[in-house]
């Protein structure tokens, strides 16, 4: 696989930015792919309006189904000369109703229902729970919820096989939904069967990003990370906060994964949902503390699953995420088995770019300083930070970031820099994994063994894909020694032309 297409002679180079790449909005939008839109051509229909990262939710569909979607989004990438990620969500702990006699059930309020363990196909009297371990959750007299609240039980009787409820809101159910008990800790291991499962199809696979579903504290976050590099693999790690015990637990979460996301829809039944937009601003601003991405998810567009336009209080939704701080966007039956899959996807990019003329960028980054500043400013930081303000202060065309592991890249992007930031990098992986950076650009280009090499190539693809013209200015960050991830500390502003260097 190869992100972007890029040819250097010795005394010759040719530079490709895509042009849909230089008009997308700067917050990253994750598109959960799926049926509707699970071709080349669709996948890259999506691409061209605005996706960043293709999500899989391992809970639906099968590993052939998974393996043809990672086959065809690195194939887009390739053919399209763009970075593109691939998100892959484990089950995680998280009880769902099993397979179903038919796609829909109706269950009647006031009727009587049974959750059991035996695994069954499902109908209006019955249906099994995996993982097991719901009986050791709840008690009599406990609230149970099927897919998000469409449907609410009571529970009445409690033995070693069953569960037996009294519906108090009817509804449909389908197979696989999330069923959960608002107040109870879920007390089964994370490693369920079926995550085990998900985890060994990630390490057999080519997967970027694993979003760890009903994550509760930073041990969850640090065992799949153990349990992933014994496999031999190392994607970045997005903990999902979807239960109370996740928001009491958010600094240590925070601490132990690389990304977060505020997945709303199991949020908002474990929490009473009108705290959702608090801990929603909650989650968002500690995570740009930090400098790590956030991603702000569910019920996004969820009306244009049937509708081609977004109700006028999902456009305002979307709009006070980006203005609030979130890296990311995501839509999830949206674009997997929705109707107007590239209109959601056209919508979220109009609305986010609209939102992006009014960010507040100065309190974005004074966010991200004033919390890197405790104890004292790291070296790193430091040139991350004035690479944003010089950049804006000398009215330069883009900062040039030269980043071996994506480090630096990331680093700059977390202050929300005004201007334009590209990602250099020699390594393929480094540029799909900065695809939930704000703002970054990854272009994958040759290495470069002194620095006045890398300087040149920082002046050549400004000038060659048309960012910069000559008299212009740029602002490249590096690390000394060249390679070594982590050693953001060399800073320069540069007036195009720089003399080219020999390249021998």
């Amino acid at each position: 696989m190869q992100h972007l297409e890029i040819r250097l002679a010795d005394t010759d180079s040719s530079y490709s930015l895509p042009p849909f790449l230089k008009s997308r909005a700067r917050t990253r939008i994750v598109c959960t792919i799926g049926p509707a839109t699970g071709t080349l051509s669709r996948i890259k229909r999506l691409i061209r309006a605005g996706m960043s990262v293709g999500r899989l939710n391992l809970s639906h569909g099968n590993s052939d189904h998974h393996n043809e979607y990672v086959k065809i989004l690195r194939q887009a990438a390739e053919e399209m000369g763009v970075a593109v990620g691939i998100l892959a969500d484990l089950p995680g702990p998280k009880y769902r109703v099993g397979e179903m006699a038919q796609p829909e059930i109706t269950l009647s309020t006031g009727q009587h229902f049974v959750l059991q363990r035996e695994v069954c196909e499902g109908t209006n009297e019955r249906a099994n729970v995996w993982p097991l371990g719901l009986h050791a959750d709840i008690k009599k007299g406990s609230l149970v919820l099927i897919d998000e609240g469409s449907i609410e039980l009571r529970v009445e009787e409690i033995d070693e096989e069953e569960i037996h409820c009294r519906v108090t809101m009817g509804g449909v159910m389908k197979p696989n939904k999330a069923v959960t008990a608002p107040g109870n800790t879920t007390t089964v291991d994370y490693f369920t069967p079926e995550t085990e499962e998900a985890l060994a199809w990630v390490i057999s696979s080519d997967i970027d990003y694993v979003g760890l579903s009903y994550v509760r504290d930073g041990d969850d976050v640090k065992r799949v990370r153990e349990h992933l590099a014994d496999g031999g693999v190392t994607p970045q790690l997005v903990a999902k906060i979807e239960i109370q015990q996740a928001v009491d637990n958010l600094s240590g979460i925070l601490e132990q994964s690389d990304a977060v996301m505020v997945a709303r829809g199991d949020l908002g039944v474990e929490l009473p949902f009108e705290r959702v937009p608090s801990v929603q601003k909650q989650i968002i601003r500690m995570a740009n503390e930090i400098g790590k991405p956030v991603i702000t998810a569910t019920q996004m567009m969820e009306s244009m699953i049937e509708s081609p336009s977004p109700t006028r209080a999902e456009v305002t939704d979307v709009y006070n995420a980006v203005r609030d701080g979130t890296d990311a966007i995501m839509l999830s039956a949206e674009t997997s088995v929705g109707k107007h899959p590239f209109r959601a996807v056209q919508a979220m990019t109009k609305i986010s770019k609209r939102a992006e003329r009014y960010l507040e960028y100065p309190k974005l980054a004074g966010r991200r300083r004033t919390a890197a500043s405790k104890g004292g400013l790291a070296v790193d930081d430091a040139i991350a930070d004035g690479a944003a303000v010089a950049a804006a202060s000398l009215n330069a065309k883009a900062i040039v970031a030269f980043t071996a592991s994506g480090s630096t890249a990331g680093r700059v992007a977390a202050y929300r820099p005004v201007t334009p930031l590209l990602a250099l990098t020699p390594d393929i992986g480094a540029g799909a994994k900065l695809a939930l950076r704000w703002g970054v650009i990854p272009m994958v280009v040759p290495e470069h063994g002194d620095i006045q090499g890398m300087f040149t190539a920082a002046s050549e693809l400004a000038l060659e894909t048309k960012i910069a013209k000559e008299g212009d200015v740029i602002v490249a960050v590096a690390g000394l020694p060249i390679g070594v991830p982590g050693t953001t500390n060399l800073l320069r502003v540069i007036t195009l032309p720089e003399p080219v260097s020999h390249r021998g």
